[in-house]
């Protein structure tokens, strides 16, 4: 009794076999004209001498040196022919045109100066302390390890005011500016 996987491992090396029967046929090509000429010539059925090759065409080398009498066709030009470029028309002269003397007019307004950048701050911003009142007090800590109170609108460090104390943040405003800076919890 024949199985299903049996039939079909049947049918794959069938497939098989004909796709290689079919690879070597397409290679063979068509039949020489010299087998078929010695053929019907009687040669006795057989292929021709063993060994002969069919004959290889000849490339004619005399005909690139030959020059073409004709011009090409549209879209049949020869990318190898090179031939001498055709001559640029002549230029013509430059014209000169009278410039007008330069428009002198009321100078132009000076913008309005930017403010410089603030020098970097060396102090960190620890936190804030908040009483049973309401009364917010801002932690500073200095690179010198110093701390550093105070609330909304008094001066710290002889160097800034503190405009705004937040939950992560706070507002100051150096000496001498009227330049806003905001702190960070924890940053510079």
């Amino acid at each position: 009794m024949v199985t299903r996987a049996q039939q079909g491992a049947a049918g794959a090396v069938l497939v098989v076999g004909l796709a290689v029967a079919l690879y070597f046929w397409a290679r063979s090509g068509p039949p020489s004209t010299a087998s078929a000429d010695g053929a019907a010539a009687g040669g006795g059925g057989g292929a021709g001498p063993v060994g002969a090759e069919p004959e290889v065409p000849r490339i004619d080398l005399a005909r690139l040196d030959a020059r073409k009498v004709t011009e090409p066709g549209m879209g049949r030009r020869d990318l190898f022919d090179f031939g001498v470029p055709p001559t640029p028309p002549p230029t013509p002269p430059p014209v000169t045109v009278a410039t007008p003397p330069p428009f002198v007019g009321p100078a132009a307004p000076t913008p309005p100066p930017t403010p410089t950048p603030l020098p970097p701050l060396n102090i960190r911003y620890v936190g804030a302390i908040e009483d049973k009142r309401g009364l917010k007090v801002a932690v500073f800590l200095t690179d010198r390890e110093e701390v550093l109170t105070g609330q909304a609108g008094q001066l710290v460090g002889n160097r800034f005011r503190i405009v705004r104390i937040g939950l992560e943040s706070v507002d100051i405003q150096e000496v001498g500016s009227e330049q806003t800076r905001r702190i960070p919890l924890g940053g510079k």
